[in-house]
């Protein structure tokens, strides 16, 4: 008890104030995590791989479009509302909060739209199944009150208020879908694809008016904002290609396996990828509660202060990663067979995806130190370098080693631009995320 008050003691006060917000958005985060977990070995031995593929393979749709229907807007609200929040000016937070409503919102409904009549087409070209029509269609028209939500759960996490904004991020969607089910369960409703799925979609109607309420006591400012449109698509459309790249590389693997393979291999994949990512929750609550205090310091040319906040984040996110592993390869077959008996031919996926995230962790959050710092387009380039590389991957390995080659190509993929924007921030904002590279005598700060 005492080392670690004498390690508490030895954290500067900008590291120490990032777990403190870390510390009640990793209950939320978690909380979600086992609720999520739950719905899928749910959903895995009521529908089966099949069904579950089929879920899982729209909920990965909606996800992608959600980028385009966001334009990069996410970040943009972050770090602009972060730096207002802190200079006090109230009404530019609620102008920056009008513009991206009026503009993600009418974007969301044009390709809700759009979709809906190109959908028979697209399936036919790509998937050559009419069953996946109605799972599609409604991932589409989720997009609205998804693109809603988002706009106040960025919000939210611009003002300092990270585990609300994590609640209404993806938490709170589980809670509300697992009432679902269990309304489901005793009013005796068939559970099949078609109706879980529409239980996510009111999921997203249900999120949005608790998260506009959650807002409003947290800012709690009665001012009006105007529609600047410009400043803001000037910094979404090189976010766009950061966060859309970025978004794809993570979930192509699950697309092009829709495209070349079977439903059940989408879903013995789906279910290791969301084991293997539940390595990454702990860089997402970080990355979380971060940003704003990077983009604050960074406006302040405050860089050792965030060099060494960093770096101590990323010794305890690496320590996480490599027990999360130790923890799959002793008893990742006994996880999966949750999910069902077929679900444990996806025990070396699991692995695989796994050894990516360690990587992913030990890296720290150099991809968020280049977009708060000002660099998002060199983050774009980056990312769209590495969905290509993804993409090109994905074709070769699925068709030698199927879902199994799919989990190589996504984890050889977060390798190395993990590494290279390590080095890419060290070079452009001369903060390195990776403290072991660092001359310890040399860098050594203290707070006084």
């Amino acid at each position: 008890m005492s080392r670690i008050k004498e390690i508490i003691n030895k954290l500067d006060q900008h590291t120490l104030e990032v777990f403190k917000k870390s510390s009640k958005t990793m209950v939320v985060k978690i909380t979600g995590m086992f609720i999520a977990l739950f719905i899928s070995v749910f959903l895995g031995r009521t529908l089966g791989p099949e069904g579950l593929g089929s879920v899982n393979l729209a909920i990965k749709l909606g996800i992608l479009l959600l980028v385009i229907t966001m334009f990069g807007f996410p970040m943009v609200i972050v770090k602009q509302i972060s730096i207002a929040y802190t200079n006090q000016n109230f009404k530019d937070i609620a102008s920056k909060i009008k513009t991206s409503l009026v503009f993600n919102g009418f974007l969301s409904l044009c390709i809700a739209i759009i979709g809906a009549l190109v959908l028979p087409i697209v399936i036919d070209l790509f998937f050559d199944n009419q069953d996946l029509y109605l799972p599609f269609l409604i991932a589409f028209l989720m997009l609205i009150p998804q693109s809603i939500a988002r706009v106040y759960g960025s919000a939210l996490n611009g003002i300092g208020k990270i585990w609300q904004a994590n609640l209404v991020d993806q938490t709170l969607s589980y809670i509300l879908v697992g009432i679902g089910l269990l309304v489901f369960w005793i009013f005796n409703i068939e559970f099949n694809v078609v109706s879980v799925l529409v239980l996510f979609g009111i999921s997203r109607i249900i999120l949005v008016i608790v998260v506009k309420v959650i807002w409003d006591n947290s800012f709690g400012h009665k001012v009006k904002g105007n529609i600047h449109l410009k400043p803001m698509l000037k910094m979404g459309v090189p976010l766009l290609l950061v966060s859309g790249t970025t978004i794809m590389a993570s979930n192509v693997d699950v697309i092009m396996l829709g495209f070349s393979a079977t439903l059940k291999d989408v879903g013995m994949y789906s279910v290791a990828a969301q084991l293997a990512i539940l390595t990454s929750f702990f860089l997402q609550v970080s990355n979380a509660a971060i940003a704003p205090k990077i983009a604050s310091l960074f406006s302040k040319k405050k860089t050792r202060e965030i060099q060494v906040m960093v770096q101590r984040i990323t010794v305890f996110l690496a320590m996480a990663a490599m027990l999360f592993v130790i923890f799959f390869v002793l008893f990742g077959e006994l996880l999966l067979s949750f999910w069902g008996v077929d679900f444990k031919e996806a025990y070396w996926i699991l692995l695989v995806l796994a050894i990516g995230q360690v990587f992913n962790l030990a890296t720290g959050c150099s991809g968020i130190l280049l977009i708060m710092c000002g660099h998002e387009k060199i983050h774009g380039w980056i990312s769209l370098t590495s969905l290509i590389l993804n993409i090109i991957l994905n074709v070769v390995l699925i068709n030698y080693y199927g879902a199994v080659g799919a989990a190589i190509a996504t984890t050889i993929t977060l390798v190395l631009s993990n590494i290279i924007k390590v080095y890419i921030a060290k070079k452009k904002t001369g903060v390195l995320t990776i403290p072991v590279f660092v001359n310890r005598e040399k860098h050594r700060f203290t707070d006084k």
